[in-house]
């Protein structure tokens, strides 16, 4: 199993799976899934559009979800996006943010497609709403106000699943 699940890692894993989607959104995907309540592989297979006999893309993914339950379980605001390096140019990671943010929607919707932003308490539909105009942003942000967007988002989410996957 990997020790290191950095951007450039899953990335790597990623590619190597043929899978699609970039770390961001994957991360993203995942992250719904669990606010959902999702927690089978099945689901994080085929969400992520992954094969299922890639025997380190299930080691990755058993080992990131378990760590995300595990955050959002704490209930501490410990959640971080997956974003590239903070090296980077803001406008790199403001996409990978936005990325983020389609893999969440996408991810929480995944097994009721049908269910809407208002079929939720008012608390988690406007929380799910803000997530999704971030999804389909298309500007980018400076380092402080991609600063701000990321710990939005950390509440938002935590919010999300407290009251939907508890």
């Amino acid at each position: 199993m990997l020790d290191d699940l950095s951007y450039d890692t899953w990335t790597a894993v990623l590619e190597q799976a043929d899978v699609t989607l970039g770390a961001s959104e994957a991360h993203g995907v995942l992250t719904g899934l669990a606010c959902a309540g999702v927690q089978d592989d099945a689901s994080a297979i085929a969400a992520l559009g992954a094969n299922e006999n890639d025997a380190e893309l299930l080691d990755v993914l058993e080992r990131v979800r378990r760590e995300l339950t595990d955050t959002l379980a704490e209930a501490e605001l410990g959640l971080e996006p997956l974003l590239p390096d903070e090296e980077l140019p803001a406008v790199q990671r403001s996409r990978a943010l936005t990325q983020w943010c389609h893999g969440f929607v996408s991810g929480f919707y995944f097994h009721d497609r049908d269910r809407e932003a208002g079929d939720y308490p008012e608390v988690v539909a406007e929380a799910l709403a803000d997530v999704g105009d971030l999804a389909e942003a298309s500007g980018t942000v400076g380092d402080a106000d991609l600063a701000e967007l990321v710990e939005y988002l950390r509440v938002a989410v935590q919010l999300i699943y407290e009251e939907v996957a508890n």
